[in-house]
This record gives C-alpha cells, structure tokens and sequence, in this order.
C-alpha cells in the first residue's frame, strides 16, 4: 500500500475533515499515481461522497489527458465513458494555457457530441455542461438544438448556460450572442420548467450584460420574480 493509499483509508476513518482532505486532494495531483487518483474520483462519484477528488485532476497535465483517452478506449459502459469525458474536459478547462489544450479539444470534442443523442438525461447533461467548458463555435448549434428539442428541463436550462460559458472559454462572445439571441428569447418564453427558466434567464442576463433577476430568486425558484424577469428578458431578445 502505497503513502497516498495509506492516508486515504485513515482520512476515511476521520470522515475526511476539510483541511486534512484538501492537502490530500492537492498531494493526489502533485504525484504520479494517476490511475489510482482516477480510481478514487470514480469511488467518490459512486459513493457520493463529494470529496471534490477531481479538482486536483489537471495537475497530472499531458499525461493525466493521455491517461484517460486509454480508458476511453477501453471502457464499454456508456456511463463510464461519459463519466471519463467529461473529466477530461474540466481538466482541459483548466489547462487553457497549455500549447497541447487545442490539440487535445479537438481530440475530445467528436467523443462528447457522439453522445449528445444518449437517452440517460442526466449523461446529456454532463455532454452539455462538458461542451460549455471547451466547445468551438462549431458546438453552438448543437447547443441550440438542445435547448429547444430537449425533452429534459436541466438539458434545456445546462445549453443556454454553456452558451455562455463558452463565452468565457474563448469562443468570440459577439458570434454567441447573434447566433442565439432569437433562440433564446423562444424557449425562455416557452419553457414551463420555472427553476430551468430561471437559470436560462439569469445565463442569458450574463452574456447579454444585462441585470433581470437575482441568483436567490432563482435559487429559491422565485415563480413572481422569475415571471418578471421572462418579460424583460424576451422583451429585450426579441428586439
């Protein structure tokens, strides 16, 4: 058993106090045992623990993303290989200024959208918030598509706010914001899901550079303020 093995199971034991665990998460990515921080990350998503494993991930760089295309290779359930992809992307989120970060996003991205169709909403949702973190214009319209198809009301909600995100990852903001704002008028006129309409509204007052609601309202799914707020939004979309 390996120093990091041995600290695992006795942070285990101490039900992972905060600080003790945070020098462990950042020690796990400072050292080279990148199958076995991988390992972990995957008992932390299956025992739902939250431990926040993965925030550390980027640190392996180069060999961390080459790591996980092998077991995109060779992994056959489709959960898993979701799961792998989007780690990947919020690793390469991360890594923006690294000279391999295009090269590996062009690599990923034909491996998310390939999934895009699953029928699992909640691997959709990883695609899409996956796509927000490192898509090109070339997502964009993929992105739409969910937003307004979408039989998931967080799929819909995730898409418009990915669109922004992707504002944020270098994707040229003025290109977002002609090709979507007619889309998002429609479906934030349209959409009955409150919460998803709230987080729409509050995504598209980000890359618009507008103030239509707060993020407690939508947090406390506000229906009187989130009804407001869909009037000036669509007001202000539809000009």
């Amino acid at each position: 058993m390996t120093d990091l093995q041995k600290r695992y199971e006795e942070l285990k034991k101490q039900n992972f106090p905060d600080g003790e665990r945070i020098k462990f998460v950042a020690d796990l990515g400072a050292s080279d045992e990148i199958e076995y921080h991988y390992k972990l990350i995957c008992k932390d998503r299956d025992e739902g623990t939250d431990l926040n494993l993965s925030g550390s991930f980027y640190k392996h760089d180069k060999e961390g993303l080459e790591y996980l295309f092998t077991v995109l290779d060779n992994e056959k359930d489709e959960s898993l290989k979701v799961f792998a992809a989007y780690l990947m992307a919020e690793t390469l989120s991360k890594l923006r200024h690294r000279t391999f970060y295009a090269e590996y996003c062009k690599r990923l991205i034909p491996v998310l959208t390939s999934f895009i169709e699953t029928k699992d909403a909640l691997l959709r949702q990883k695609i899409i918030i996956a796509l927000g973190w490192i898509g090109s214009l070339n997502e964009i319209d993929i992105l739409i598509k969910q937003m307004s198809e979408d039989k998931d009301s967080f799929c819909r909600a995730w898409s418009v706010s990915s669109l922004m995100q992707m504002s944020f990852h270098g994707v040229d903001k003025e290109v977002i914001q002609e090709k979507t704002k007619p889309c998002f008028a429609f479906v934030i006129a349209a959409e009955t899901d409150l919460h998803a309409c709230g987080i729409m509204i509050e995504a598209a007052q980000i890359l618009f550079g507008k103030k239509w609601i707060g993020s407690s309202a939508v947090e406390d799914v506000d229906a009187e303020k989130i009804e407001k707020a869909r009037k000036s939004a669509v007001r202000f979309l539809n000009k």
